[in-house]
């Protein structure tokens, strides 16, 4: 692993979802997350990613935090050595999908060391500037929908075109009921390369400033004739969350 993937897997995180109501295959990956803040410890991710849990983290379903905790960038598939680490709470903005996950390292210590918490872990510094078409991008997905081996996966692309929408999305709430959002004047990009299941939540980083610009939401998707789905990446601008982490002290300063 190159060392510009190795820093910012540092503090990129894999989402776990555990069902509590049973007793066994009750944890998958859902998504992935980035460290914004360290004072408290806060990881973003996306609002459908972790949709189904409640403020409190302490409902039918859970959120964690994992990754591979056997301190080695050769990853060998047959012995994985996977730590998790339970979120405190959870913040939801559905009209970003947005969700910001608090981590408290002392209600497992042992554990959060194992995954570089807090000694390890910096946030991943932030770029609110306007971004341009062309930009050339890197996004790190620490864990993919169905794999506990927990691989993070680096990919790289370009933005070819930005806009400014009213975009709606589907997620699970806290009751299991799916339910329609909506991203009311929501700034977006596409990036000419399909988002790879589990990258929802991953940081979109400029590979010029080596900033985070944005992060991954999903596909939009349509039918062209005959019988074939066109799709494009979409990513959410960090510009639509300015003020909200100013605001609520997530970030100290639009420059992070």
């Amino acid at each position: 692993m190159n060392q510009i993937k190795l820093k910012f897997y540092e503090s990129v995180f894999a989402i776990l979802r555990i069902d509590t109501s049973l007793q066994k295959d009750n944890a998958r990956v859902v998504g992935t997350g980035f460290v914004i803040n360290t004072n408290p410890i806060q990881v973003l991710t996306c609002n459908h990613v972790v949709g189904e849990g409640n403020p409190e983290n302490n409902g039918k379903i859970i959120y964690s935090i994992v990754k591979r905790s056997d301190n080695s960038t050769d990853f060998d598939l047959r012995n994985a050595q996977i730590s998790y680490l339970k979120a405190k709470t959870i913040i939801f903005k559905p009209e970003y999908d947005l969700a910001i996950l608090e981590i408290d390292p002392s209600q497992n210590k042992e554990i959060a060391e194992k995954i570089g918490i807090p000694h390890t872990i910096k946030p991943l510094e932030i770029d609110f500037e306007e971004t341009t078409i062309g930009t050339l991008v890197e996004w790190l997905s620490a864990g993919t929908l169905g794999d506990l081996t927990i691989t993070p996966r680096l990919f790289k692309g370009s933005i070819v075109t930005k806009y400014i929408k009213d975009n709606q999305y589907k997620f699970l709430n806290s009751q299991g009921v799916e339910e329609n959002a909506t991203m009311p004047g929501i700034n977006l990009f596409e990036v000419d390369q399909l988002f790879f299941p589990g990258c929802s939540g991953s940081p979109i980083i400029s590979s010029e400033s080596r900033k985070v610009i944005g992060w991954v939401h999903g596909f939009n998707s349509w039918q062209l004739p005959p019988n074939v789905t066109a799709s494009l990446s979409i990513g959410i601008s960090v510009s639509n969350i300015k003020d909200f982490l100013i605001s609520n002290k997530i970030i100290s300063h639009a420059g992070n």
